[in-house]
């Protein structure tokens, strides 16, 4: 196949132009904006390329401006046969084609430019992009272009092909798996009915044998137990005379006691009876007062005083230990005190010295009073200290700490009392020298309820007291013994005694009653049962009876799996053949579809193998050819193409390098092993024209030469058409065709090897 010639007309910057295109290496040079590249456009617009490939926005921008259309002729040569292709645009951007003169479809046109291997397809028309775009790939882009040239689209297409019918088998299966899984279900339940029905007709049938020999067993025991009822004979039994002696007693005992209702002695014994609970109040409520005592006494002696302070000997206690108030008068107390009632109180100076050089090493704060030092303090009518408890030897201590006036109400403090002394009201308020007044109750935790508490019982207590001195004046008026009530005792034992045996009596009476009623009671039971028993027995006639060792516990338990199994369905049987045949035909579909699912992954399996096979065959002949490319640019050299888990990798091993991935070259040599990889492709997919568009420009002179001759070597089996500024590539080219500009016309000129070779 050989094309013969290519025609422009109003194709982009070409009004018209013819070209022939002979064997070999075929250059297009021109300056820049000459339209060389639309050449190339045009071979690719024939072929079927898109607008914007062609650098178009649209087909219609492919139309010179002016022209009523654009058109594009190829006349191609096989096998002694001349073959003219045309495509046209017109500026409403629609396209058509033409062969030998007659119209024919654009896939048509598309498969008989395949047949004659012009296809357009990734690395037949190579740009300056190209090459970078190889040298810039990762190796997974890099994978993805073994995958084109090998090939493989078409397995591709078939195993999605697959998978999709793989997937609408699986949908199916699991469809169907749903209907089958109800189906099975509904199966299993009929088969379980049917075990239902034919366990419990067993179950009953024994269940009625068992039965009959109870109820005749029943029968003969009721029978004998119906002629051995005797009714009780009655005794005599004279109720009614010790009812009338009864009342008689019952009476005189009342009379007796309304007589004796206000005796003396009577009230002595309520007296006794009063005491004895007013005691056993107060006994309560002195232990509840000692507890809340104990409480405000915790609460006054407040923190824990380090046990090396009291081993001291000359330790004499904390200040809440040595003075108490008296009862009553713990909130002035604790009002005053304030924060000196944990205070440390020593015999003499010298111990306050030694306490206080051991508690450099405790933390917090403490107050120690040494008594030696301490001053008498004039002695008050009203001092609060004359209100508290402590040892003669603490005298000054109490008057030192509890110097204070206790006073009834803050009104009684005038002016002119100011500076004469401090103050403190029961209630814990604090009048000072200089007049300022500490109010408020003091906050030691519930202090003051607990006081509150506190004086509620002693006021009970007291009130207690006086009651029960009052009683024991009153008992110590009363006589101790009163022969009336020694009668009274001697009546109260007659009428118990009078009551217990009419109790008897009417017991007795009783009994004999409810015995009577029982055996009438019991042989109405007993008749009743019978019937039933006889009803039962009838119903059980045409049964055989089935004796047991103990048929009441026996049929107990078949009542128990009657209940378990619960209600049969009659019709199980007819309802498990429909049911059976239902789920047969599902399952032949199950399994028809489950075949299918395996023999399409059997297919997948198949393709993937055969695919893999093609692609390990392609990246073979890849790297083989990448390889021998390799040694033609280089003059030398070798390549090798190979898979990782990144994807395909390029190295080369170029004389004084050996073996290195590509990205470890330099720009130039990055290119040339670009462009290797760009003929491998070629190689491995042959097609009958290639197109390089500039794909030198980023080459030096000398690698321009190997280009060229790589491509001069291609064009051998090929023809191959290049576009090139570069006179080192221009040089090698077998026929060169100048393009230029003429009053905004591309122009197709013969362009002299003597002049680029200057």
């Amino acid at each position: 196949m050989m094309i013969e010639e290519l025609q422009l007309i109003n194709f982009k910057s070409f009004k018209r132009a013819t070209i022939v295109i002979p064997k070999g290496l075929i250059a297009i040079t021109g300056p820049n904006g000459s339209g060389k590249s639309n050449i190339l456009d045009a071979i690719a617009f024939l072929m079927g390329w898109r607008a914007k490939r062609l650098r178009a926005s649209r087909l219609e921008h492919l139309v010179r401006r002016g022209a009523p259309w654009a058109q594009v002729n190829l006349t191609i040569v096989n096998s002694g046969e001349r073959i003219k292709i045309q495509r046209r645009v017109k500026p409403n951007g629609k396209s058509s084609y033409r062969v030998n003169d007659k119209s024919l479809p654009a896939h048509r046109v598309m498969d008989i430019l395949s047949s004659l291997g012009l296809v357009a397809e990734r690395y037949t028309f190579v740009t300056q992009g190209d090459i970078t775009s190889i040298v810039e790939m990762s190796p997974g882009e890099r994978y993805e272009i073994l995958k084109e040239i090998s090939g493989i689209s078409d397995y591709d297409e078939r195993r999605d092909k697959a998978l999709e019918e793989l997937k609408e088998v699986e949908q199916l299966l699991r469809e169907i798996s749903a209907v089958l899984r109800e189906k099975e279900k509904e199966l299993r339940r009929v088969e379980e009915e049917i075990r239902i029905l034919e366990e419990r007709s067993e179950v009953e049938g024994r269940y009625k044998r068992i039965k009959k020999y109870q109820v005749l067993s029943e029968l003969k025991l009721l029978r004998e137990r119906l002629s051995s009822l005797e009714e009780p004979k009655p005794e005599e039994i004279d109720t009614e005379s010790l009812r009338r002696e009864l009342e008689r007693k019952e009476e005189e005992m009342r009379s007796l006691e309304s007589s004796l209702k206000d005796s003396p002695v009577r009230r002595r014994g309520q007296i006794m009876a009063e005491l004895d609970s007013l005691r056993r109040q107060r006994e309560a409520l002195r232990k509840a007062l000692e507890a809340k005592e104990e409480v405000i006494r915790s609460i006054m002696r407040g923190r824990e005083i380090p046990s090396f302070i009291r081993r001291d000997p000359s330790f004499l206690g904390t200040v809440s230990e040595l003075i108490r108030p008296l009862p009553g008068y713990e909130l002035p107390f604790i009002a005053v005190g304030s924060g000196r009632l944990n205070d440390i109180v020593v015999r003499d100076l010298e111990g306050a010295k030694r306490i206080a050089r051991a508690l450099r090493e405790v933390e917090g704060r403490f107050r120690i009073i040494p008594m030696d030092v301490l001053k008498g303090e004039e002695r008050r009518e009203r001092g609060l200290y004359n209100f508290l408890l402590f040892d003669r030897e603490y005298e000054s201590l109490a008057a030192h700490i509890f110097n204070a006036i206790l006073i009834d109400d803050l009104d009684e403090v005038g002016e002119e009392l100011l500076g004469r002394a401090r103050y403190v009201t029961m209630d814990g308020e604090i009048v000072e020298r200089e007049g300022s007044i500490v109010a408020g109750k003091p906050s030691l935790g519930n202090i003051g309820k607990l006081m509150g508490e506190i004086n509620d019982l002693r006021d009970e207590i007291q009130q207690i007291d006086e009651e029960i001195t009052s009683k024991e004046r009153e008992l110590m008026s009363l006589p101790e013994r009163d022969k009336e009530f020694e009668r009274l005792d001697s009546v109260r034992k007659e009428v118990h005694e009078l009551r217990r045996k009419y109790q008897e009596a009417l017991s007795r009476r009783e009994d004999f009653i409810r015995r009577t009623r029982k055996v009438i009671e019991e042989r109405s039971e007993i008749l009743a049962k019978i019937k039933v028993l006889e009803r039962e027995l009838e119903d059980l006639s045409d049964v055989d009876p089935l004796e047991v060792p103990d048929p009441r516990k026996e049929i107990v338990m078949l009542e128990m799996k009657l209940r378990s199994l619960g209600n049969a369905n009659p019709k199980a049987k007819e309802e498990y053949k429909r049911r059976k045949e239902e789920f047969e035909e599902v399952k032949s579909k199950y399994d028809s579809f489950l075949s299918r699912k395996e023999e399409i992954e059997s297919l997948i399996e198949r393709i993937d193998s055969e695919r893999e096979g093609i692609l390990r065959d392609t990246l073979r002949k890849l790297s083989d050819a990448f390889s021998s490319w390799i040694s033609i640019l280089f003059e030398g050299g070798s390549g090798e193409l190979l898979l990782s888990e990144r994807g395909l990798e390029m190295r080369v091993n170029l004389p004084g390098k050996g073996s290195v991935n590509i990205d470890s070259l330099s720009g130039g040599e990055k290119s040339l092993s670009a462009l290797a990889f760009i003929l491998a492709s070629q190689k491995v997919r042959p097609s009958s024209l290639y197109l390089f568009d500039e794909a030198d420009a980023m080459l030096d002179g000398m690698n321009c030469k190997r280009y060229a001759r790589a491509l001069k070597e291609l064009s051998k089996d090929s023809i191959v058409m290049m576009i090139s500024l570069k006179r080192e590539t221009l040089e090698e080219a077998d026929y060169i065709i100048g393009v230029t500009v003429r009053g905004g016309e591309s122009k197709v000129i013969a362009v002299e090897r003597s002049i680029i070779g200057s």
